[in-house]
């Protein structure tokens, strides 16, 4: 309440730093586990019988289906480049090299109402970015959407032999940020105001540790026209 307080009156105890771009705000924290802009993937196609995937090389999408006839984007190299991760994500699980991980077996840090389930279809996004940092592994997945969806990002972190599924409200790799003992933190998102969704006054932002319950930080955004909120100030508590 004494946040929602705050954007409502308009007192801000301290000077407010503007935003508009969400991965600048979370790289501005510090700590972040993913450097650099991350790597996008392509998303290669069989004929008949049709399969989609995204990957990092057109050789990851040959071994799956050796004897099929592909439309292959322009992009796409036949190897990974030096530096990048070797990955495919297929619409049921993340592979990188020859290890895959199931969305079925993933933890599910998002809220029920945006729970991905076992699969995604692979022709439902529109965009697939990869970051690597020693044997972590993230991937944002936007969705081809109108209206609010690009809000929300599906993420996929691979930490310590884990795949998480974190929060999709302004989600995105760049935000995730490292923590002790080998593991990381995550922004779970809220709007605040009477307008929510429709016409927030800002977002409540909670750094969490893996278990989905332990905050460690906490970072209140205003945004000066609810009707846009890619553009912001963070404001103090």
């Amino acid at each position: 309440m004494a946040l929602l307080t705050v954007l409502l009156s308009g007192t801000i105890r301290a000077a407010p730093v503007p935003f508009t771009d969400y991965g600048d705000f979370y790289r501005s924290l510090g700590g972040n586990l993913f450097q650099g802009p991350g790597i996008a993937l392509g998303m290669p196609c069989t004929d008949s019988p049709r399969h989609c995937l995204w990957t990092t090389s057109m050789m990851r999408a040959l071994q799956r289906h050796q004897d099929a006839l592909w439309t292959v984007p322009g992009s796409l190299a036949e190897t990974p480049a030096t530096g990048s991760p070797d990955v495919v994500f297929d619409g049921k699980a993340v592979s990188v090299g020859a290890r895959r991980w199931p969305l079925s077996g993933a933890v599910d840090l998002a809220p029920r109402e945006w729970r991905t389930g076992t699969s995604i279809r692979p022709e439902n996004l529109e965009d697939v970015t990869a970051w690597q940092h020693g044997t972590s592994v993230c991937l944002d997945m936007r969705y081809v959407s109108s209206g609010k969806g690009d809000r929300y990002t599906t993420v996929l972190l691979l930490h310590t032999e884990r795949l998480y599924i974190l929060p999709p409200l302004f989600g995105t790799c760049a935000a995730i940020r490292e923590a002790p003992q080998h593991r990381f933190s995550y922004p779970s998102n809220t709007y605040l105001g009477p307008g929510l969704e429709d016409s927030p006054l800002g977002l409540q932002v909670d750094y969490l540790l893996p278990d989905g319950r332990t905050r460690i930080a906490r970072y209140l955004l205003r945004f000066p026209d609810p009707d846009n909120p890619f553009a912001f100030e963070v404001i103090d508590e």
